[in-house]
């Protein structure tokens, strides 16, 4: 029944949809470049943690792992059937992003990446537009929770038991992957998931949906009933 709906609900506003992935790209990749390689304020690190320490760094290992947060970041989203879930999702990613990059700006940390030496494949991409300042909170870690959290909302118990495993499990080898590329410390995860819950339930708490917002696009209102 799930994935019998998909079509459906990608089609739906997809010229809406496409528009919102223009714009929302292009207002968040400009200042997120630009303030990870053009720090304002003293560039700091921060001490390892018992756990930095545990998980090695295995970047070519993981880097692919790394790398496929943009699936759900960018998929989710299209699975939206109404307006307003998109609007909420949007004013929620900007909130997100805009409390990081005054935190990026303020107090800049340098990731805990070692230097590799001739860095291949998938690594060596990363590496060509990677932004080494924008470290706390993980905005890896953040989008990610924070678009799963959307997917949730508006599927519902829609969602097939093994698909939601599925979906927590790839969302956990992620959370490691940015530790085991070391893009980020394991603080900077801890922040961006409480921000991405935090954002998320400010962005859904005064949820005000009129009833014919909550019933099926299908349904129509019978005039002799609301008369009656």
């Amino acid at each position: 029944m799930f994935f019998s709906t998909l079509p459906g609900r990608i089609r739906a506003h997809w010229r809406f949809k496409a528009l919102l992935a223009l714009v929302v790209s292009a207002m968040f990749c400009v200042p997120y470049f630009l303030i990870g390689h053009r720090p304002l304020m003293s560039v700091h690190t921060l001490p390892l943690s018992w756990l930095d320490r545990a998980i090695g760094f295995h970047p070519q290992e993981w880097v692919w792992i790394y790398q496929s947060v943009y699936l759900p970041i960018n998929v989710i989203p299209w699975l939206s059937e109404r307006r307003e879930h998109l609007r909420r999702y949007v004013i929620g990613f900007a909130v997100l992003s805009l409390i990081s990059f005054t935190v990026f700006i303020l107090y800049p940390i340098r990731g805990p990446k070692p230097q590799v030496t001739n860095p291949t494949g998938m690594y060596w991409l990363l590496l060509q537009y990677d932004a080494p300042l924008n470290s706390l909170p993980s905005l890896h870690a953040g989008l990610l929770i924070y678009t799963l959290a959307y997917g949730k909302r508006i599927l519902g118990d829609s969602i097939p038991v093994g698909l939601t495993s599925l979906c927590t499990l790839w969302a956990g080898l992620i959370l490691y992957g940015t530790l085991a590329t070391k893009e980020h410390y394991a603080i900077d995860i801890v922040a961006g998931a409480v921000l991405a819950i935090v954002v998320h339930w400010l962005t859904w708490r005064a949820e005000r949906l009129t009833p014919t917002l909550r019933q099926p696009l299908t349904t129509a209102v019978d005039p002799l009933a609301v008369r009656s």
